[in-house]
């Protein structure tokens, strides 16, 4: 009699194990999102067998770290903040074994990761980590503390993680593919728009400029000998708007027609802190606090000096602009490297942060657009000329905000293999 009820117990755990991958797989092919995924895969663990502890790390192929994925998990205090590159211990244990590493059954190879691994690992009370391996790379991995009930997991419990990480490793590829896609095309399209837009603000600006010099000579005509007070408040007023029309002029023709770019060997750290002193006496004034953090040895590239200092100097005084409000003011730099997706080109990232208002979502594809601005003065040329003469460096740049969280504008600048 028990031995029967234990078959029917084993028969239905199989049964439901069935059941619970085939609704997995079946949500993998749904979603293209890749925090989504992260959701619905740390949802489904939690389905299947509750543990008091996930958390998945994905890979930033950009710039070689395994990242901690997904909102509950960044706010965990023991994985926030970790970046685990592609040269650690533990990925490379994990690639070259291709399969889980159960941390209480080979607690001799703990010592073969290094000291902020094991200490991750042991905070977190992780019981198991499986890699997330697709087509010879590792993806990612997952963090699995103990099971919830105190008792320890089963083989049956193994072999399903195993199986459901195996689809998921598959599905974070494809959802990989689709970024990297997705960013190209829309990368293609600014650049496609911004050019059109570059020939259209040629024409105009010399349609402008040569009445624009009209009236402002006549307006000086006839303001001389004026003796009437209000009517020379007039004319200085209509002078300021004339001259204020003609400052957007020239960024309209720096705009469509840059100047010509004298490249050297500039190093790109130097040229930071040279940027931060310039505006050293705004920064203070405003109490804004300055991290700098390199991350890299070599930080030069060969670039037009001028020019990137231009463009460090527009972000860095929209984030001073961006914080004028805020309680907490933080201006943080840094430099790291990177790679394109297929590893064919290295790059120089610098990263520039605050701690300010943050972008609205639906303002995000229009920042880069000429005259878009949300400053009370503001011409909306800065960002379409920064980005200008990064994209003419074979650069990139981006801004990745939430609302009421900062801002961050990333800049990519092409290095020297």
């Amino acid at each position: 009699m028990i031995l029967f009820k234990n078959k029917q117990r084993r028969s239905a755990q199989a049964a439901f194990s069935r059941r619970m991958l085939a609704e997995f797989n079946r949500s993998l092919m749904l979603i293209a999102d890749r925090n989504l995924l992260v959701t619905n895969i740390t949802v489904k663990i939690m389905q299947i067998t509750p543990v008091n502890r996930i958390a998945v790390f994905l890979l930033n192929s950009e710039t070689d770290k395994y990242l901690c994925a997904g909102k509950q998990q960044e706010e965990d205090e023991i994985f926030r903040g970790q970046r685990i590159t592609v040269h650690s211990k533990l990925v490379n244990w994990l690639s070259v074994n291709e399969t889980y590493f159960h941390t209480s059954r080979l607690s001799e190879v703990m010592t073969y990761f290094s000291d902020g691994e094991q200490e991750m690992i042991c905070k977190a009370g992780i019981d198991l980590i499986f890699p997330l391996k697709a087509f010879n790379r590792l993806n990612g991995f997952v963090l699995l503390g103990k099971r919830s009930d105190g008792n320890p997991f089963s083989r049956q419990d193994i072999d399903l993680f195993s199986l459901m990480f195996d689809q998921a490793a598959f599905a974070i590829e494809n959802t990989i593919l689709y970024e990297e896609q997705s960013a190209r095309i829309k990368k293609m399209y600014r650049a496609d728009r911004l050019a059109i837009l570059g020939q259209l603000a040629a024409g105009a600006a010399h349609e402008i400029r040569n009445p624009l010099t009209s009236i402002r000579s006549t307006i000086q005509y006839l303001g001389k000998g004026m003796k009437d007070s209000d009517k020379l408040e007039m004319i200085g007023e209509l002078m300021e708007e004339v001259d204020r029309i003609n400052k957007i002029v020239q960024g309209l023709l720096l705009f469509s027609k840059p100047s010509e770019m004298e490249m050297s060997k500039v190093d790109i750290e130097n040229l930071l802190q040279q940027t931060l002193v310039l505006l050293h006496n705004t920064l203070v004034r405003r109490q804004i606090e300055v991290t700098v953090e390199v991350c890299v040895q070599n930080t030069v590239v060969t670039a037009d000096a001028s020019q990137l200092k231009q463009v460090f100097l527009n972000v860095i005084l929209n984030a001073i602009e961006a914080m004028e409000n805020s309680e907490v003011k933080r201006l943080r730099l840094g430099v790291e490297t990177m790679h394109s997706f297929d590893y064919q080109s290295r790059f120089l990232q610098v990263s520039i942060t605050d701690s300010g208002k943050g972008i609205d979502p639906a303002d995000s594809e229009s920042i880069f657009n000429p005259f878009y601005t949300t400053k009370k003065d503001g011409t909306g040329l800065g960002l379409p000329i920064s980005f200008g003469i990064i994209n003419r460096h074979g650069g990139e740049m981006e801004i990745n905000s939430q609302p009421g969280k900062g801002a961050t504008v990333v800049i990519k600048l092409p290095q020297i293999i």
